[in-house]
C-alpha cells in the first residue's frame, strides 16, 4: 500500500511552474523536480512531464487556415480537438460528452509489469501518454499522439453498438493492459489520427496469455468482432471459441454468477450479464454466418437474468429488479403490457436467429420447424409495443438495441427463407461474397414463390434501415454482413426478370453500395464486399442485354417483382 506524500522540505516561495502527468491527474500540487518529482518518488508511480507550453498564445490565423493533416501546424491552444485530428462523423456536442466522462485513462500504453505483456516495439516509457482533456502539443508523435482520446473513441463510436464494458462514467482508472490495448485498437478504426497497425501485431496475444477472467472474456468478445471486421475471420473464431471457453469456465451462465461477483455493485452486476448475453448474440451471429458450424451458448438452459435499458446502465444508475426469459416468453399472455428492455428484444432475435441456424441440416419435421419460426418471426414484430417500433428516439438518436433487433430478425426471415426459394438458381448466386453464406437449398414448406417473397421483403427491410439519417458508423460493424444478404437477395430477385431492375431496387442498392463504401474507410471486410457486390451486380444487369427466349420467366414472379413498393 502506498504511503500518504509527505512534504519532505519546507514550503515553497511560489508555485511550480511543471506538473507531472499523475499529479495532474489527481489534481495535486507538484513540485516540478525532474526527471522524478516528490510525490511519485513517495508513491512509487512512474513520473512523467509534457513539455511546458508556457507563454504560447497559438497559431496565427494563417497559420490556422494551413494546418497540414501531420499536424505541424495545429491549433494547441486548448484542449484537444477531435475533428481537427481527423475523427471523422464527431458529434456537435463532442465538449459536452467529454466533460461527462469522470474516468481518466490508464498513463501508458507500454509499460509493461513483470507480469503483462509489452503491447508495440513503438510504444515506450519515454513516449508522454496525454491524458484526459490535456493538449495535443507540437513534440506530440503525429502517427500515435497521446492515445487517451481513443478510449474516448471507441465509447463514442462502439460501445453504444456491444455495450458490455462498465460505462463511462464508472470506467475504472486502471484496467488490465490488454484491455486497455484492446479497447485503444477498436477506438483507432475511428480515426485517421491513429493507425490501426500500430496497435494490432500483439493485440490479440498480449489476450490470449492471461489468465481466464472476465475482462479477458470481454477482450476476446470485442476481439472477435472486430477482426471479422477487418476480414480476420480466422482469428475472430479463435477469439469467439476462447472466449465461450471461458465463460463456461467461470460459470457465466449460471444466474448466480453476476450477483456473486458483482460485490454488491449493482452496475458491475449488469455489466456480467450484458457480458454473458452479448457473447450469446455475437456466437449465434457468427455462427450463422458461417464461422462454425455450433453455437454453444445457445445449448444450456438461458438461465441469466435479462439487462435493463441503455438509458439507465449508460448513466451509471442501479437498474430495477431484472426479468428473466421466462417472464419475457410470458409477457404475451400477462393483463397488463410489460416493459422490457431493448436488449431483451435484441436477445430474442438471436434466439430465433439460433433456431434458424438450428434447422438447416435437419431433415425429419423440418417444414413444420420452418412454419413454427415463421410465425415465431411475424409475432415477434406483431408483438413490439409501441415504444420498441420506433428506431428513431425522440431526442434524434437510434435505439442502436433494437436497431439491431430488427436487423438480425430480419437476417434469420432471410436464411430460412431464402435457401427455400428458387432464388437460388440465379446466375447471380454463382457469386462468392464474404458474409454471403445462406446455406444449401432446402426443401420448402410453402411454394418456393411463397419463399422467394418474403425473403424479398426481409432484405428490403434491412436496406431500409440503412436509409436512417445518422452516421452508419455507429452502427455495428456486423450490419454489413447484414447489407450483404440483403443485396444477395435482391440482385437474385433482379436477375430472375433478366436483370430488368426495378427503380426501387435500383435505388436501395445505390443506398447498400453507399453505405459499404462508407464503412470500408472503418472496416476492410466492407472494402472487400463492395467490390463483390458491385462485380454480382453488373452480372445482373449483363443478364438484361442477353437474348431472353431461353430464359424460362414465371408469370408470378413478373408480377411480384412489379409489386415491390415503390
Amino acid at each position: 500500500m502506498n504511503e500518504p506524500y509527505k512534504n519532505p522540505g519546507p514550503p515553497k516561495a511560489g508555485p511550480s511552474l511543471l506538473a507531472c502527468l499523475n499529479c495532474r491527474q489527481k489534481h495535486l500540487k507538484c513540485d516540478g523536480k525532474t526527471p522524478i518529482c516528490g510525490r511519485c518518488v513517495a508513491t512509487g508511480l512512474e513520473c512523467q512531464y509534457t513539455p511546458s507550453r508556457r507563454g504560447y498564445k497559438g497559431p496565427t490565423k494563417k497559420r490556422r487556415a494551413n494546418a497540414s493533416p501531420d499536424g505541424t501546424d495545429t491549433d494547441f491552444s486548448g484542449s484537444f480537438d477531435p475533428q481537427s485530428a481527423g475523427l471523422v462523423n464527431i458529434p456537435q456536442d463532442w465538449n459536452n460528452l467529454q466533460n461527462s466522462f469522470h474516468y481518466m485513462p490508464t498513463t501508458t500504453l507500454a509499460t509493461p509489469s513483470s507480469g503483462s505483456p509489452g503491447l508495440t516495439e513503438k510504444s515506450s516509457p519515454s513516449q508522454p501518454i496525454l491524458l484526459h482533456n490535456e493538449p495535443l502539443t507540437p513534440e506530440s508523435s503525429s502517427a500515435v499522439p497521446g492515445d487517451g482520446y481513443l478510449v474516448d473513441t471507441f465509447y463514442t463510436y462502439f460501445h453504444p453498438s456491444h455495450p458490455i464494458l462498465l460505462p463511462p462514467r464508472l470506467y475504472p482508472s486502471h484496467v488490465p493492459p490488454y484491455l486497455d490495448h484492446v479497447i485503444k485498437f477498436i477506438g483507432s478504426h475511428f480515426t485517421p489520427a491513429a493507425s490501426s497497425e500500430h496497435y494490432r501485431p500483439n493485440v490479440m496475444s498480449s489476450v490470449m496469455e492471461q489468465d481466464a477472467s472476465v475482462e479477458k472474456l470481454q477482450a476476446l468478445l470485442l476481439l472477435a468482432i472486430v477482426l471479422h471486421s477487418r476480414n480476420e475471420r480466422d482469428e475472430a473464431r479463435d477469439c469467439l471459441a476462447t472466449a465461450v471457453n471461458i465463460a463456461f469456465q467461470l460459470g457465466l451462465n449460471n444466474e448466480s454468477y453476476a450477483e456473486k461477483m458483482s460485490e454488491g455493485d449493482p452496475v458491475r452486476e449488469e455489466s456480467l450479464r450484458r457480458t454473458w448475453w452479448e457473447l450469446f448474440i455475437i456466437e449465434n451471429m457468427l455462427t450463422a454466418l458461417g464461422l462454425q458450424p455450433t453455437a454453444h451458448t445457445g445449448l444450456v438452459p438461458l438461465v441469466v437474468k435479462l439487462p435493463c435499458e441503455e438509458r439507465i446502465y449508460q448513466d451509471g444508475l442501479a437498474p430495477p429488479p431484472a426479468p428473466t426469459i421466462k417472464e419475457f416468453d410470458e409477457r404475451i399472455f400477462e393483463d397488463t403490457e410489460m416493459c422490457f428492455s431493448s436488449f431483451a428484444y435484441r436477445i430474442e432475435a438471436a434466439r430465433i436467429l439460433a433456431q434458424v441456424v438450428s434447422i438447416q441440416n435437419m431433415i425429419d419435421d423440418q417444414q413444420n420447424n420452418v412454419i413454427n419460426i415463421d410465425v415465431r418471426i411475424t409475432a415477434w414484430f406483431l408483438s413490439l409495443p409501441d415504444s420498441k417500433t420506433e428506431l428513431l428516439r425522440s431526442d434524434g438518436l437510434v435505439d442502436e438495441m433494437m436497431f439491431q433487433a430488427n436487423m438480425v430478425v430480419n437476417g434469420a426471415a432471410i436464411y430460412l427463407h431464402f435457401p427455400r426459394s428458387d432464388l437460388l438458381s440465379s446466375p447471380a448466386m454463382a457469386a462468392e461474397v464474404i458474409c454471403g453464406h445462406h446455406g444449401h437449398g432446402s426443401i420448402p414448406a410453402v411454394s418456393q414463390h411463397a419463399h422467394a417473397m418474403k425473403a424479398v421483403k426481409a432484405a428490403t427491410e434491412i436496406s431500409t434501415l440503412a436509409s436512417i439519417r445518422m452516421p452508419v458508423v455507429k452502427h455495428t460493424p456486423f450490419f454489413i454482413c447484414a447489407l450483404v444478404m440483403s443485396s444477395i437477395v435482391q440482385l437474385a430477385a433482379c436477375s430472375v426478370k433478366a436483370g430488368q431492375m426495378p427503380d426501387p431496387s435500383r435505388d436501395r442498392l445505390t443506398l447498400t453500395i453507399g453505405v459499404f463504401k462508407s464503412l470500408g474507410r472503418t472496416w476492410a471486410i466492407s472494402q472487400v464486399i463492395v467490390r463483390q457486390i458491385k462485380a454480382v451486380a453488373r452480372d445482373v444487369m449483363d443478364l438484361g442485354l442477353r437474348p431472353t427466349a431461353d430464359i424460362d420467366l414465371n408469370s408470378d414472379f413478373d408480377r411480384w417483382l412489379d409489386s415491390i413498393p415503390r
